[in-house]
């Protein structure tokens, strides 16, 4: 190694330390007008998501965060001429993490389409042609429309308070803005005529921005960050800014009035109760009777409610589904006494029965749309049927079946209980199946949320693969003498930043993917492929020869010449290098893979100007 490398070591391990040591003393900046994410109220204070969640993040990390909002063109230009370590919100696109790094994404920004109550509700693209569309100046939904040609009819505006209030007054036929930032908007000026649709037009991750290669603070926010979804900080913090705006602000006036409804309408059910029992006071031993009969139930119910909530402090403690599926079923036999039952999950498009009773001989699969079933998890309402005969869609697997009930778990699957009597259920067997279910479509929903939190804490969002900072924690770990030798292959890809130039960033996206998926195909099950930021890959291969490593470039390479619909040719650069002594830094063997993979690179270059120079001859 040159003297000059090993100066340029020196400074930059040095300056490396300098940041783990200053890291407390920290100016991030934000957008003072992008509410809920982070705005100064009425009062002047600073708030919102991204303010909480920067104060919790330090709180737990030690570090010492000041904030400063402004307009968000003099917060950019400041974080651009690194007067600020960070900023508390930012969209991740390729072309942004060539610029900066990013943390683990703490939030998704959804761009949806708003339109006016009355106006056709939009589903798919095709509702977008030829039509008025209001959107933000220079906004990634503006890039959008323009790249993608759906209408000449583009109206901008300078924010998306202004393209709302537009809207609500009858200009333009829809409008393009972020989801949660709209609905708070609308909340907050009372834009009650417009409404909006469920169809997500693009999602970008939406993550903490830190200046280029500053390690030690981008470890220390996503630390934080894990540990703040560990401990139920964070849901907290996104229930409190985001949980009301998906319902609430659109349909919590509706709600009130129907609630409103309800109790004047309870009341004069009371007043004629009332009323009658006065005249008829024959009545009064039968209703007496009637009122024991009911507490002796209301007693029964209690009983069960409270043993089913002690299944459902149960169900918060599962770390599988697997464990949810046993305590569902063993609360309908032990609290409910449904000694026949059907325990069926929603799996792509079909039902996959999970648990059942030995009498019930059913298909373990079944189409989601189908019979009973289908029915009750496409309404999400609860069907009791008293006698199977008068049902026509029930379809019963033997002819003893005569009543059932058929429950759903949210989203996420249905419970079905039979009886080969006729009208054996009654309405509190349907209130405690639905009191069950619920608890069990939270603790599914909630061991769900937490797979998929552990699964964006290591992987890509864009490819799937695994992330730089999980491959900085297996090399820790297989970093010993009985994996060697290690071979590490360090892959750049030629020609993103023309396809970006050119073809936009979308065209960009797929072109990475598809790289992305040729080098996984071509490496055996055991290798460990990691995007390690931008245009580049990293392999990580134990007991692995360096010849045997070359094979698989040679693998890669050969897989990406098949690759023929993009408008360029699709390659890499890659450099390979292996550990064989234990002694050595594996640190040091990744750097020496990175070195040949940029001389490889700077050959591929050489040859492509000599092409160049050859086609213009």
């Amino acid at each position: 190694m040159g003297s000059g490398r090993k100066l340029f070591l020196t400074v930059f391990l040095f300056l490396l330390y300098a940041l783990n040591i200053f890291a407390g003393n920290l100016l991030f900046g934000g957008d003072s007008n992008y509410p809920p994410y982070e705005y100064i109220d009425e009062s002047g204070n600073i708030t919102g998501f991204n303010v909480e969640l920067a104060r919790a993040i330090a709180k737990v990390t030690g570090l010492e965060i000041e904030i400063r909002l402004d307009e968000w063109g003099k917060i950019r230009s400041d974080f651009d001429d690194g007067k600020l370590d960070g900023l508390l919100g930012m969209a991740v696109t390729p072309r942004r993490a060539e610029q900066f790094d990013f943390s683990v994404p703490h939030n998704t920004l959804y761009m949806t389409l708003f339109f006016r109550k009355g106006t056709k509700k939009p589903d798919s693209e095709s509702d977008l042609h030829n039509k008025a569309i209001v959107v933000q100046r220079g906004g990634v939904m503006h890039d959008y429309l323009l790249e993608k040609h759906i209408t000449d009819q583009i109206i901008t505006v300078e924010a998306p308070l202004e393209g709302l209030k537009l809207l609500s007054k009858g200009v333009g036929y829809y409008g393009i803005f972020g989801k949660y930032q709209a609905l708070y908007l609308i909340k907050e000026y009372n834009l009650k005529n417009l409404a909006f649709s469920d169809w997500v037009i693009y999602e970008r991750d939406y993550a903490f921005a830190v200046q280029k290669d500053n390690v030690a603070l981008l470890n220390k926010l996503n630390k934080g960050l894990l540990l703040l979804i560990k401990n139920g900080e964070y849901n907290k913090l996104y229930e409190k800014w985001f949980g009301p705006l998906d319902w609430k602000a659109v349909y919590g006036g509706r709600i009130v009035k129907i609630l409103y409804y309800a109790f004047a309408i309870l009341a004069l059910v009371t007043l004629l109760i009332l009323f009658w029992s006065w005249f008829l006071k024959k009545m009064v031993k039968q209703r007496t009777l009637d009122l024991n009969e009911k507490l002796k139930e209301n007693r029964i119910l209690k009983e069960k409610a409270e043993r089913l909530h002690d299944i459902a402090l149960q169900m918060e403690k599962c770390k599988t589904e697997e464990e949810v599926y046993d305590l569902i079923v063993n609360a309908a036999r032990s609290i409910l006494s449904f000694d026949v039952y059907s325990l069926d999950i929603l799996e792509g498009e079909e039902l996959v029965v999970k648990r059942k009773s030995p009498e019930i001989d059913c298909p373990l699969r079944a189409p989601k749309d189908k019979g009973i079933a289908g029915k009750t998890l496409l309404t999400g309402k609860t069907i009791m049927i008293d006698d199977i005969k008068s049902t026509p869609e029930a379809r019963p697997v033997n002819d003893r079946i005569k009543s059932a009930i058929s429950v759903p778990i949210g989203e996420y699957g249905i419970f079905q209980t039979i009886s080969y009597r006729p009208y054996a259920f009654t309405k509190y067997d349907v209130r405690m199946a639905e009191l069950l279910a619920l608890h069990a479509a939270e603790a599914i929903r909630r061991i769900r949320v937490q797979k998929r939190e552990r699964y964006l804490a290591f992987h890509d969002s864009l490819t799937g693969l695994y992330n730089r900072a999980f491959l900085e924690e297996e090399l820790n770990r297989l970093d010993t003498e009985r994996n060697l030798p290690i071979s590490i292959i360090f892959i750049d890809v030629n020609m993103l930043k023309t396809v970006n130039d050119t073809y936009g960033h979308f065209t960009g996206d797929n072109y990475l993917k598809e790289i992305a998926k040729a080098i996984k195909e071509s490496c055996r099950h055991e290798d460990l492929v990691v995007r390690w930021g931008g245009d580049e890959f990293v392999i990580l291969l134990i007991k692995t020869e360096r010849e045997k490593a070359k094979e698989i470039v040679k693998r890669i390479e050969m897989k990406l010449t098949k690759i023929n619909h993009f408008p360029v040719q699709v390659s890499v650069a890659a450099g390979t290098a292996t550990k064989t002594l234990p002694d050595e830094d594996i640190q040091q063997i990744l750097r020496e893979a990175e070195k040949n993979m940029y001389e490889n690179k700077r050959l591929f270059k050489v040859q492509l100007q000599k092409t160049k120079a050859s086609d213009e001859a």
